[in-house]
C-alpha cells in the first residue's frame, strides 16, 4: 500500500479474491524511505509524534473503511531506502504465495518497482490496475509451450477453483510476410495450424493439461506478440491474464521473458499475475 487512491482500489479486489480464493492471512505493507523518514521527522512533525504511528493509522482507516473479508490481516510498517529489497525480505519471512500491488495508468506511478519485484519475488506477484472487475470467470493464458509456460496452467487452475473460472490458452505465432510472394498463403496457414494443434495434444499430455482447456492460435501479422496478445484479451473480455516470469529460452533466472517482461511495461487494462 502507498497511501495513495489505488489503495482502496487493491483493498476492495482483495477482498473479492478472499472469496474465491482459499486464503489464510494477508499482509498489508507500507515502506517508507527512510531518507524521507529522517528529514520530516526534524522539518515538519512536532515533537512527540512520529511518521510511523500517523501512517499506520492512515493505513487502519482505508483498510476499515475498504476492506470487507474476514481474513484475518496484519499491518507491515517498514523503513528502508529499497523498497523491492524489503518486500523481497518480507515475502521469504512470512512465505508469501502471491504478491498483490497496483498497476496504475492514471495515477501516478512508473511501474518500476512492480518489474523489480517480479525479477527479485519467489513469490506470484499479481498486477492490479485502476480499472478492474471483481470476477474471475474467463482466464488467458498466453503460450510458448515451454516447461515454464505449463507451470502457469497448473498454478491458475488451482487459483480458479473456487470461482470455477474458464481457461484459454493464446499461441501466438508469425508467417513473415516476405514468404508470401513465393508459398501459397492458404496452405502455409493450414499447415503451421495443424503443426500447432499436433503441438497442443504434445503439450497437454506431457504435463498433464485437462482436455477442456481451450487452445486458440493467433497470427500476429504486422503486430508485436504482446499486442496481439492485448487485442485477443480485449475482444475476448478476459478478467486477468496470466503468464509466466521466465520464457521459454533457459535464459538465467535474473531475467524476465520478454513477451512478459513488455506486458508488464504496457499492459494498464486488466489484471496481469506473474508465475515465479
Amino acid at each position: 500500500m502507498d497511501l495513495t487512491k489505488m489503495d482502496a482500489i487493491l483493498l476492495n479486489y482483495v477482498s473479492f479474491l478472499c472469496s474465491v480464493w482459499g486464503t489464510e492471512h494477508i499482509y498489508f505493507t507500507h515502506n517508507i524511505k527512510q531518507y524521507k523518514l529522517e528529514s520530516l521527522q526534524d522539518s515538519f512533525l512536532e515533537e512527540g509524534i512520529s511518521i510511523e504511528n500517523i501512517i499506520d493509522k492512515e493505513l487502519q482507516r482505508s483498510i476499515k473503511e475498504n476492506y470487507t473479508a474476514d481474513i484475518p490481516y496484519t499491518i507491515l510498517l517498514t523503513a528502508d531506502d529499497y523498497t523491492e529489497s524489503i518486500l523481497t525480505h518480507l515475502s521469504k519471512e512470512y512465505k508469501i504465495d502471491i504478491m498483490i500491488t497496483g498497476n496504475k495508468n492514471e495515477l501516478q506511478g512508473t511501474g518500476a518497482l512492480n518489474q523489480k519485484l517480479v525479477r527479485m519475488l519467489d513469490a506470484n506477484v499479481l498486477l492490479v490496475p485502476e480499472k478492474t472487475r471483481n470476477q474471475l470467470k474467463k482466464v488467458l493464458i498466453p503460450t510458448d509451450f515451454s516447461s515454464a509456460s505449463a507451470n502457469s496452467f497448473e498454478e491458475t487452475q488451482i487459483l480458479i477453483a473456487s470461482s470455477k473460472g474458464e481457461i484459454e490458452a493464446l499461441h501466438v505465432y508469425n508467417i513473415p510476410s516476405f514468404f508470401f510472394p513465393y508459398i501459397n498463403t492458404e496452405k502455409a496457414i493450414d499447415k503451421t495450424k495443424k503443426q500447432l494443434k499436433e503441438k497442443v495434444q504434445q503439450f497437454k499430455k506431457r504435463y498433464k493439461l485437462t482436455e477442456d482447456i481451450d487452445f486458440k492460435y493467433m497470427d500476429r501479422k504486422e503486430f508485436s506478440v504482446v499486442e496481439a496478445i492485448e487485442e485477443h484479451a480485449e475482444k475476448g473480455d478476459f478478467d486477468i491474464i496470466v503468464v509466466s516470469a521466465r520464457g521459454g529460452n533457459k535464459i538465467a533466472s535474473l531475467f524476465i521473458g520478454s513477451v512478459t517482461n513488455d506486458l508488464l511495461i504496457r499492459n494498464r487494462r486488466m489484471p496481469l499475475l506473474v508465475i515465479n
